[in-house]
Parts: C-alpha cells; structure tokens; sequence
C-alpha cells in the first residue's frame, strides 16, 4: 500500500491520520491472466489500484474488442462513469497478466471526502486528472493522424508496446493491425 499512498500524497498533501483512513477501507485483490476486474453489465462500484500487472479497458463492437486504454502499475483503475451514472458498465477491464490490486469501494471513499477535506481535495484533483487524460484522447482522435496518435502514445506510454500485443495497440490507435506495421516501419526508417 505505500505505493499507493506515495502516489496519493504525490497528488495532494495528505495527513498520517487521512492515509490511516484511506487504508482502513483498502483490500487486496489478485486477478489471474484472463480474469475481469469489470465485467460488462455487471455492477462493480469499486477503484483499483494497481500493485503489479497490467489490465486492458475494452469495449465490445459486433463480437470485436475495441481497446480504450492501458492500466499499468501505479495506476487507478476503475469505471467512474457507470459508477457515478448508477448504470451498468459498458466496458470491461481485464488482467492481461497475473496483477495484485489494492481496491476499495467508492461508496467508502466518499465517506472519507465528507469526513476530510484534504481526502475530498485530492478527490478532485484525481477527477481532473482522469478528465484530462480522456479528454486527450477524444482530442487526438478528432485532430490527430494515426502516425501523430503512435508517436504520443510511444512517448506518453512506452511501456504499452512491451506489453500490449500489435493487435490491442492497433485498436487502441483505431487503425487495423496491419497499418500499425507500416507505422512502426516508417517510423523506423525516419
């Protein structure tokens, strides 16, 4: 848990007592290869964060996976949208290999926000952050070529092609695997 606390004070000052708080309602979770941390259409109203491993956000279109983001270690993991809209989760996020997760509810977070104000500040200032980084990805979407896209996400994201298969990255780009080689060939030829 203290990676967890280092990045949550990274955020915003946090007091022992406000950390003490925040690990009272934390619990491990292990997810095996394979194994969803948010099922599609099934209710999860809790925050991962990521101890060690990788998950995938993926949405499904006519039987096809649509990749939508990568979670890696000292990440926050969870699906805020359904989780504050009260609706079922349209996507899934799955353990891409063996992942420890620190989780806890988003109900029992709240609490702690109503209790403390540097625990709802940096509640805040997480949302912004979350907001920010999708609201990029909307935004390249709409400005960015498929080559602008790969060469953000090799220098935002490196780690995705260590880990991700050509397939997942290619989707995550919204460019078929294919065209994703010949990205990754004039890239090497510049």
């Amino acid at each position: 848990m203290e990676n967890m606390i280092q990045l949550f004070k990274s955020i915003a000052p946090l007091t022992d007592a406000d950390c003490e708080s925040l690990m009272s309602i934390c619990k491990t979770k292990s997810l095996e290869k394979g194994e969803h941390w948010i099922a599609i259409n099934q209710k999860n109203h809790k925050i991962a964060f990521i101890e060690k491993g990788y998950l995938r956000k993926y949405y499904l279109k006519e039987d096809k996976e649509i990749t939508d983001y990568f979670y890696f270690e000292n990440d926050l993991s969870a699906d805020l949208p359904s989780i504050i809209g009260n609706f079922l989760p349209q996507a899934g996020i799955i353990a891409m290999e063996k992942s420890e997760l620190i989780t806890f509810s988003y109900f029992d977070f709240i609490k702690l926000c109503s209790a403390s104000p540097a625990i709802e500040h940096f509640y805040r200032l997480m949302i912004e952050q979350i907001f920010l980084r999708f609201y990029k990805r909307t935004e390249s979407f709409i400005l960015k070529t498929p080559l602008e896209r790969y060469n953000d996400l090799m220098h935002q994201q490196a780690r995705v092609f260590q880990k991700a298969t050509q397939y997942h990255i290619a989707s995550y780009l919204g460019i078929s695997p294919q065209h994703l080689s010949r990205l990754r060939n004039e890239n090497t030829s510049i």
